[in-house]
């Protein structure tokens, strides 16, 4: 009897597997060959300062990243974090991104934060690119957050510049508001999300953490579209570092924060509309 339940187990986790290779090949055989870098929060730029760039209609990201303890966002100093996010192009200008940022402690997430800092997010391609014109983008996360310490007001323009068929080079400046919309509000209470909006300051909310405030920019240098190295100022530090792309698919990412802290995150993508890849 123990030899069959054994069986059956084994059976089930040979199922589940198979379920997810599957998926994976499907996702795989849809992927479009290009992709676009991924800030901490899965939107397309570069450490911490999003892009204008266009990506393709119907891409789906899916990432990590690991934010060091003296740089986190939640917790300065104290712990370090986790980001997982999933971003999604729903219209041509239009991408939307869900992120899960959660505290980690000895190796391990910080499961007495529940499922951790909740983030929508959406950005928006106001100006496409042309010859002499930028592409301009709002990145803005939906005012109905609570407890958010990513929240991101932003306006940024990006100029990509083909500089031979090997090399190619990328520009991005933007600004960053301190002031943003939210919700005084518990989650234990969050029965109403369209209850008690109130503005809130980057410099003296819960976390003080200033992130992407007044002056930001970046760019990046990239050969064959394969590898590159990039660097921005976020509005508090200079942050550069590398990226390589492999299999056409994923993008693993590594830079020094501050000249002093590693952040590094990986990211898989795909497109979910096949006519794309026609």
């Amino acid at each position: 009897m123990v030899g069959i339940n054994i069986f059956n187990c084994t059976l089930k986790e040979r199922a589940r597997k198979l379920i997810l290779l599957k998926t994976l090949l499907v996702f795989w055989l849809v992927s479009l060959q290009g992709y676009a870098q991924r800030n901490i929060s899965g939107k397309p730029g570069y450490f911490n300062v999003p892009s204008a760039v266009s990506i393709e209609d119907g891409l789906l990201c899916l990432g990590y990243t690991y934010n060091p303890k003296a740089y986190s966002l939640r917790s300065p100093g104290k712990l370090p974090e986790q980001i997982l996010y999933a971003n999604l192009v729903i219209l041509p200008n239009l991408d939307v991104t869900f992120s899960l940022l959660q505290m980690r402690s000895n190796g391990k997430r910080l499961k007495s934060e529940a499922l951790g800092d909740r983030q929508f997010d959406i950005r928006w391609r106001a100006v496409k690119e042309k010859k002499y014109m930028p592409a301009i983008a709002f990145v803005l996360t939906n005012p109905f957050t609570i407890d958010g310490a990513m929240i991101t007001q932003a306006i940024v323009a990006t100029k990509q510049f083909q500089i031979n068929q090997l090399w190619k080079a990328e520009l991005t400046g933007g600004y960053g508001s301190k002031y943003y919309i939210g919700r005084n509000e518990k989650n234990a209470n969050n029965g109403n999300v369209f209850s008690k909006f109130i503005i809130l300051n980057k410099s003296t909310d819960k976390f003080k953490n200033r992130y992407l405030v007044g002056a930001i920019a970046g760019g990046k240098l990239v050969f064959k579209n394969k590898i590159g190295v990039m660097a921005e100022w976020d509005g508090l530090k200079l942050n550069g570092g590398a990226f390589v792309q492999l299999f056409k698919h994923l993008n693993f990412q590594a830079g020094m924060l501050n000249g002093d802290q590693w952040m590094f995150g990986a990211s898989f993508q795909g497109n979910l509309n096949a006519k794309t890849n026609n």
